[in-house]
């Protein structure tokens, strides 16, 4: 008999008779494929296992349970670009051009207080369903009280995606200790088995930033995707970025990096990226306008998009507070609201 086939026992009449494996149900291929000695299984049975079908999260840089870092220099948006990353996994729509698969996600930031991360997120205007955030300066995954943090937060979010930003405030020993990374290390591999999730991490590089992130290279040799953020040159005092990857395990790498701009929803976004063009053109004619009245009429003679697409971009800028409506179809900037460059 192939051993395509497998033996099964009718309970009603005893009797044994074969079955293709294609014959069986999904859900009970995990009784039938049990493991041995905890996690092993015969290469006959591992090839077999019902395993998602879902192998990145993010393009080919983010593997499922798998480990990324991106390392870039203080005032490239580096914060900016994590809480985007996880709102475009937790929606399933595309990070800067990228495809991303849907999934829960749980960011942590340890540098920014409650209410500089709320605001962040009211700025944008973006859904942030299936997402869950949360500040604390105090978990340190070198010790025991943090990683219980850890435990706790993951147990009761149970996310896909795990980002944290940034990694210096997630160890209390030395960064450049290879010693005290591995603690931290360790400690995340054993939350990736246990809650099946996948582990961004957010890094400042050292001096040289091509040289990588900062303090000891086993972070780096840990990782399945390693990240470099880089501020460039942009026109019109433009928040440009090139994101480079300096490693990629499972996927080739691009011939040429990714070049993205902060929009005026201080998100990151490509050309070709319709709706976030309407807002973010519409944005930079309110600024140049600066205190001047605007009507409706000379708003949509700039031929931004579609006269919809351009309402709903003026009602995202009168919801965030970026822009009044002085009376029925004119408005205007408010001059102390957020400018189009910022970054931190």
């Amino acid at each position: 008999m192939s051993d395509d086939f497998i033996w099964v026992t009718d309970k009603e009449t005893g009797e044994s008779y074969p079955i293709h494996y294609n014959d069986i149900e999904e859900s009970l291929l995990p009784q039938i494929f049990t493991p041995v000695g905890g996690f092993c299984y015969s290469a006959e049975s591992f090839i077999r296992l019902p395993l998602s079908q879902v192998p990145f999260f993010l393009g080919g840089w983010l593997p499922r349970q798998g480990k990324m870092e991106i390392y870039g220099q203080p005032k490239s948006g580096k914060s900016f670009l994590a809480l985007q990353l996880a709102r475009c996994i937790g929606v399933g729509e595309d990070f800067v051009g990228m495809p991303t698969n849907k999934a829960k996600v749980l960011y942590l930031q340890f540098e920014l207080g409650a209410r500089v991360l709320q605001e962040r997120m009211q700025n944008t205007g973006r859904d942030y369903s299936n997402v869950y955030v949360g500040t604390t300066f105090s978990m340190k995954l070198d010790t025991p009280m943090g990683q219980g943090m850890l435990i706790e937060a993951l147990a009761a979010t149970e996310p896909k995606v795990l980002i944290l930003d940034p990694f210096y405030k997630i160890l209390q020993g030395d960064e450049n200790e290879s010693q005290d990374v591995q603690v931290v290390i360790d400690f995340l591999d054993s939350m990736i088995d246990q809650f099946e999730c996948s582990v961004v991490i957010m890094h400042h590089p050292g001096k040289d930033l091509s040289k990588g992130g900062r303090g000891s290279s086993v972070l780096g040799d840990w990782v399945d995707s390693y990240i470099e953020m880089r501020r460039i040159r942009g026109e019109n005092g433009e928040h440009r970025v090139k994101l480079t990857p300096k490693l990629l395990r499972h996927s080739e790498i691009p011939p040429e990096p990714l070049e993205a701009i902060m929009g005026g929803d201080f998100e990151f976004w490509v050309d070709g990226q319709a709706g976030r063009t309407i807002y973010d053109k519409l944005s930079r004619f309110f600024v140049e306008k600066k205190d001047e009245e605007v009507s409706i009429q000379e708003i949509l003679a700039q031929g931004f998009g579609q006269r919809k697409a351009t309402h709903d971009a003026i009602n995202t800028l009168l919801a965030q507070g970026k822009a009044t409506r002085v009376r029925r179809g004119v408005y205007k900037w408010l001059s102390a609201g957020l400018t189009i460059t910022r970054a931190v």
